[in-house]
């Protein structure tokens, strides 16, 4: 069996329903399970066992080239109006709260593929902005945003983080 995301290709990037736009660098997905090592005094730090503590999942996504609406909701502290965007320092803020479904799609040529298994869906997605806007005639303004997964609280995937393939 292939693996479903194929081997190379650029991505649609949405988040709540909303397509990104375009991206430079390359999206990224990790997935990291976290362990405790088990050592004993008399062995040293030869590791004995190990103990699953949790996992954790993130999709870097790179924005080039977006309007200020579209990253507003990705930037805390961000709001635009008439004027363009002001951002304000921000503390406190619930992940939570704000995280919602991000969906990967696999492009087939210059359109999404439509076949439901070329999808990574992370049912809760926290974003967190690293601005890098360079103003000079050689490079791309990038906005990176960091999507990380939470435990789905609120749909029939509760607990569960992402999944591969058809996202319904």
């Amino acid at each position: 069996m292939s693996f479903p995301l194929g081997e190379t290709g650029p991505c649609q990037v949405k988040y709540d329903g909303v397509d990104l736009g375009y991206t430079k660098g390359g999206v990224k997905f990790k997935d990291e399970v976290m362990k405790t090592e088990i050592t004993y005094d008399q062995t040293g730090e030869t590791v004995q066992n190990t103990v699953t503590k949790g996992r954790k999942a993130s999709v870097d996504v790179p924005l080039t080239n977006q309007a200020l609406a579209l990253i507003e909701d990705l930037i805390a502290g961000a709001t635009v109006d008439a004027d363009g965007m002001i951002v304000a320092t921000t503390t406190g803020k619930d992940g939570r709260t704000g995280a919602k479904e991000l969906i990967l799609t696999i492009m087939d040529g210059a359109s999404p593929s439509t076949d439901a298994d070329k999808t990574l869906v992370i049912f809760k997605a926290d974003p967190t902005s690293k601005i890098d806007w360079g103003f000079d005639n050689a490079g791309q303004r990038i906005t990176l945003v960091t999507f990380n997964a939470l435990p789905d609280d609120a749909s029939g995937n509760i607990g569960n983080m992402w999944r591969v393939g058809n996202p319904a």
